[in-house]
């Protein structure tokens, strides 16, 4: 997937530098401790940029999720289907690239799927010790809502429910999307 706005970049890239450096300057000022080391600092910094890489790519199954297992009288389901089975990836992923907007009922861009990221998000940055999934699941709710602000058409992430929400409660959950997610941010930048 190529980043076509370098807006986009700045959402999904500036978040995770700004965590970098903040726990870097966390760690260079508590480098007088005698007990400090380098090495588990660069390396969690490490595991926490490629665990944020992998969740943002981790957006994409949704359109393969949806074009492997939609319906088949559906003409771009046949013809991914067709390229996967030629073994011919590249046009494949032209296919789900060219045609992503016609793709409504999304499995992972939709808000019930949101409201348990976010659940897990908090309890994986504020638990699990682990950068490579505190990154996963960072990467993919700040690209998620990156997505989610920029999309005018905002009654596609609520498809799974069953009545319609206004424009105000849209701004209401993106609101404490935001603050859940700048909540995890100040959790990550947090520890080392």
């Amino acid at each position: 997937m190529r980043i076509k706005n370098p807006k986009e970049t700045l959402w999904i890239a500036g978040p995770l530098l700004f965590v970098l450096l903040v726990r870097m300057v966390r760690a260079y000022a508590t480098r007088l401790n005698p007990a400090f080391n380098w090495p588990p600092v660069l390396l969690g910094n490490a595991f926490l940029a490629i665990g944020w890489g992998l969740g943002y790519f981790l957006a994409e199954a949704d359109h393969v999720f949806y074009a492997t297992m939609c319906d088949p009288q559906d003409e771009t389901c046949r013809l991914v289907k067709e390229e996967w089975e030629r073994k011919n990836w590249r046009n494949a992923w032209g296919i789900l690239e060219r045609t992503k907007g016609e793709r409504k009922r999304l499995p992972i861009r939709n808000m019930l799927t949101i409201f348990i990221l976010l659940g897990v998000g908090i309890w994986v940055v504020s638990s699990s010790g682990s950068m490579l999934a505190s990154g996963m699941v960072m990467g993919l709710l700040v690209r998620l809502f990156s997505e989610a602000v920029r999309d005018a058409e905002y009654k596609k992430w609520y498809w799974v429910f069953a009545r319609d929400f206004t424009p105000m409660e849209h701004r209401g959950f993106l609101t404490a999307w935001g603050l859940v997610l700048l909540f995890s941010l100040v959790l990550l930048m947090r520890g080392f």
